[in-house]
Formats: structure tokens, C-alpha cells, sequence
């Protein structure tokens, strides 16, 4: 038996799951600004300046993740546990049951065409 260590989510009332590999901290839900006329939000992080994407809405917390070596907050997160459960081809197993993986990239991705420049707007 396999396991992958990582944090127990639940966002939008369903459990998921995010590897250590990705998650970088848990803080305490900072104040947060909205970026221009995008979905995004920002907040500043032990002193860096951090995107936060809302899944969902506010929790008392902000998970902070490194996706493609930038760091991202993502909000609407309710941590349930901690610690290291019995891998599965698509997340984990707990408790019996199957926890997929968070699509986080995927999440992110979806925004792209948001964070997009509309014609005839200044770049």
C-alpha cells in the first residue's frame, strides 16, 4: 500500500484532495483586493504578492499552492485533516471512500480567457 500526504478539502461541500507536492501553507484568511475588471483577487502573503482564486465561498482559511512554480491562494477551502492516506490512481482513500485529487490547475486555467485582454482595451 501507497500513500500520498496532502490535505483533505472540502469545497463546495464536496471532499477533495491536494497533494503536499502542491500545497505550500494554510493561513488565516488575509484581506483581499480585486484585480481590475478580472475574477481574480490578490493578497500579500509573508511579504509576497499573491493571485488568490476563489472556489467557492470565503472560509476562514487560504490555501496557498505552487502551480506551475508560481504560488496561487485559493479560497472557498475548508481544511478537514492533514497527514498521509492510502494512495488511489486519482487521489485517495479514506475511510473506505475514493477522494479525487482537486483539479487546481484545471481550476486556474479556466480563468485564462477571463484574464484576457478585451479588444479594443488598453493591453
Amino acid at each position: 500500500m501507497s500513500e500520498r500526504a496532502g490535505l483533505l478539502v472540502r469545497a463546495g461541500g464536496e471532499l477533495g484532495f491536494v497533494p503536499a507536492t502542491t500545497a505550500r501553507s494554510i493561513v488565516p484568511l488575509p484581506p483581499m483586493s480585486p484585480v481590475g475588471n478580472t475574477p481574480l483577487l490578490m493578497t500579500l502573503v509573508s511579504g509576497r504578492v499573491v493571485p488568490v482564486v476563489a472556489l467557492g465561498s470565503p472560509t476562514s482559511v487560504l490555501v496557498v499552492c505552487e502551480l506551475d512554480e508560481e504560488q496561487i491562494g485559493f479560497s472557498g477551502l475548508e481544511v478537514n485533516a492533514v497527514g498521509s492516506f492510502e494512495a488511489t490512481e486519482r487521489g485517495v482513500l479514506v475511510e473506505g471512500r475514493a477522494v479525487p485529487e482537486l483539479d487546481l490547475l484545471g481550476a486556474l486555467r479556466s480563468m485564462e480567457p477571463a484574464l484576457e485582454p478585451q479588444l479594443g482595451e488598453a493591453p
